[in-house]
Order: C-alpha cells, then structure tokens, then sequence
C-alpha cells in the first residue's frame, strides 16, 4: 500500500513538473551562430535594417518546416505561436533582446521563426519580413542553466530581408481588371 502511494505521488509530481515546464532562449542577433551574428537586411538586400523596423519571434515544439523560397513577404505558417515580444528593434540589421521564455518546452527540438516589419505588427506592414524555420535540438529548460542562443544546437539563424507587401486595392484591382477583360472578350465571341 504504501509503494503504491509513493509511485502515484511520484507520477504526479513528474506530470505537474512537465506541464509547467518552460525553456529560455537569447532573443539577439549579435551572438546568434556562434557569435557571427545575423543581420536583416532592406528591399534592397544589402542595407541593413534601422530602429524603424521591429523584431518579432515565433516558436513551434519540434522540427517545423516553413521556407522562404525567396518570398521574404510571406506570412509565418500556422504551426508557429507569436510570442510578441516587444519593444525589440534593429539597428544596423542587428536586434538585442531580452531572455525570452518559451512556454510547454520540457525538452527535445524546438524551431523558430524571426520576422522583422515596420508597422504596428508582422501581419498589418506595409515592409515586412521572415528568416524562415530554424531548429535548436535543445534549449535551456532552466533560468539558472547557461542561456541558449540562435544556433548553439542548430542550424542557426539564417539572413533574411525585407520586402514590399502589395497593397490589397492593387490585387482587388487588378482581379478586377482580369474579370473585365474576360467579360470583354466574351461579348465579342457572340
């Protein structure tokens, strides 16, 4: 009877030990890849980001794909959670901030996405954009463990840049555009 009591408290406290369990990562672009950093870089590709643009992070538990292919622009896939952290900026296409807490990680792969935009939010710019999924096999799963940073586990942080967003007149107009001429064509057809 009482091993019995013991290994039910046991289980329990295992299971509320890992339900609470969170991991840390160094939000910062500077000691990123071992210390070569990460820079974000403009429309153009090679000028670095300014304090006008804002640094974002999102997380997925495990190893989440979601490319780029080049379309810097694109939303973050929904197996992503933002964590808005805020107040973060660049400056010269490096962002520094705080220790950020990544909730329900007990252990194991964990990958992440930063973004960088220019307006009130990742979804809401006008110029915006994302590195792309990169995985940490492992974080620090506590406060007093040496802090993890962007590739120390991994394949790292890679560059991205930013890119224009088109505005959705200029995509409503040009559907439009493309149903006239439709339209168009097929009254000369009769």
């Amino acid at each position: 009877m009482k091993k019995s009591i013991f290994i039910a408290v046991i289980g329990v406290a295992a299971s509320v030990a890992s339900s609470y369990g969170q991991g840390f990562i160094a939000f910062n672009s500077y000691v990123a890849n071992s210390g070569a950093g990460a820079i974000a870089n403009g429309v153009d590709g090679t000028t670095p980001l300014d304090t006008t643009y804002t640094a974002d992070l999102y997380f997925a538990l495990g190893t989440v794909t979601d490319p780029v292919g080049g379309d810097w622009k694109s939303p973050v896939s929904g197996a992503f959670t933002d964590l808005n952290v805020t107040g973060v900026t660049y400056s010269g296409g490096f962002f520094q901030g705080p220790t950020v807490i990544i909730p329900s990680y007990v252990s194991g792969a964990i990958s992440f996405e930063v973004v960088a935009f220019n307006g009130s939010s990742y979804a809401n710019s006008g110029i915006r954009g994302r590195s792309g999924a990169f995985t940490e096999s492992t974080i620090a799963n506590s406060a007093s463990a040496p802090l993890t940073a962007f590739g120390d586990n991994g394949t790292g942080m890679p560059n991205f840049q930013v890119a224009p967003v088109p505005e959705p007149t200029t995509l409503a107009l040009a559907g439009l555009g493309g149903l006239a001429s439709l339209v168009a064509f097929r009254r000369k057809q009769a």
